[in-house]
């Protein structure tokens, strides 16, 4: 797999161990299903142009628009089958693996902390997308 694919792979893999699945299914109504931005907004409550920026995102990290189609395409199964390590809590976050509680953003504690977790599921999540591919 090219390195834009696994970029991109990443940044999805981090926001669902964050907890945030409503970007992922977002992402895949917009990019497969072919939802638009305004009725998906409406749908997911939350902005539109941060949904926009979510979906920039994906595709300038996959280097385009079809890659990220099959970035997708590809893990959203064995996405939507993680469990979040980090839950949120009154006043914060708290981090199930190193039982931290914390005040910041969790996607950077996952960035920073859990990088072995992150490169094992995306290492997984590259082997199933390599297996459908051929």
């Amino acid at each position: 797999m090219n390195e834009n694919f696994v970029e991109s792979l990443r940044y999805l893999v981090i926001k669902v161990l964050a907890g945030d699945f409503i970007t992922l299914h977002a992402l895949k109504e917009y990019l497969i299903d072919g939802e638009s931005p305004s009725v998906l907004s409406h749908k997911y409550k939350i902005g539109k142009f941060k949904l926009r920026g979510y979906i920039q995102r994906v595709i300038e990290k996959a280097g385009n628009y079809r890659i990220a189609q099959y970035v997708i395409k590809s893990s959203y199964n064995p996405l939507c089958g993680l469990a979040p390590i980090v839950v949120k809590v009154p006043g914060g976050y708290y981090c199930t693996v190193c039982e931290k509680s914390l005040t910041t953003n969790p996607e950077r504690h996952i960035r920073l902390d859990h990088r072995d977790i992150v490169n094992r599921i995306v290492s997984e999540c590259t082997r199933v997308a390599k297996r459908s591919e051929s």
